[in-house]
């Protein structure tokens, strides 16, 4: 894939030499990196095969989060822009216990997803495992806090590095430029009105995204990527949507 001279797209390797080789979208990458940290093994990652209604419809249910995965475009980086000034005249719907993890580290946008995922969805977790123990003092720190945290944890550097080598694709080097990003969404509850939020979080933004009222997280997923995302890179074929669910164990 030919690189993008997106300038805000490598502003983190910039500032972190210390970067990470990225994760493949790959649900069975995500299980490994989750499941080898705390998440019990009946919460799964699972691909989605496309936004079609009869293609979601196979996605096992019920869907805790969608992780996306997506590319980066001067249009894209131009959009972030605005949004971050809009963000910073408030979201009163906002749920201010939602956890989000400014990122630090280049390339880590994978894991950011993921902990951003589990970190405000309604999964299982081992008690007194390293997720477990990560997440709660996460919600207490605050968000310079936690993204801090991301960086000292040796524990989320090692699982990155060992689900990084895996997947279907040779994975690239830690000092590549890549212009795909992961960003997660969750559903949370409305502080003004009734019902739930279709929450984004992205690391490399400046505080969570509100995208407004939602009933089905899958669903108003999918809509959302075809009606934003994939609009502002109509040529692009670099999407996936992976769902966090929870499956019945045989």
């Amino acid at each position: 894939m030919a690189h993008l001279n997106i300038d805000s797209a490598n502003e983190l390797k910039a500032a972190n030499a210390d970067n990470w080789v990225p994760l493949e979208a790959n649900a069975d990458v995500f299980n490994d990196w989750a499941h080898s940290l705390g998440l019990a093994e009946c919460e799964q990652f699972a691909d989605v095969f496309g936004l079609d209604e009869e293609l979601l419809a196979m996605v096992p249910q019920p869907v805790k989060a969608v992780l996306l995965l997506y590319p980066l475009s001067k249009q894209s980086e131009e959009h972030r822009a605005k949004e971050g000034a809009a963000i910073s005249k408030g979201q009163p719907e906002l749920d201010d216990t939602l956890v989000f993890f400014p990122q630090k580290v280049g390339n880590a946008c994978g894991t950011m997803a993921l902990l951003h995922a589990m970190a405000n969805s309604p999964v299982t977790i081992a008690p007194m495992s390293p997720l477990a123990e990560f997440f709660d003092k996460a919600a207490t720190q605050s968000n310079e806090q936690r993204a801090q945290a991301v960086v000292d944890a040796s524990f989320l550097r090692t699982a990155h590095a060992s689900s990084a080598q895996q997947g279907q694709s040779t994975a690239p080097n830690a000092a590549d430029d890549v212009d795909l990003h992961f960003a997660a969404f969750v559903h949370a509850p409305a502080q003004v009105s009734d019902g739930t939020r279709l929450i984004e979080l992205d690391g490399r933004k400046s505080a969570p995204v509100d995208h407004g009222s939602s009933s089905d997280l899958l669903k108003d997923t999918a809509k959302l990527v075809q009606n934003h995302f994939m609009k502002l890179n109509p040529e692009s074929l670099n999407f996936a949507l992976i769902a966090l669910t929870t499956q019945e164990q045989l």
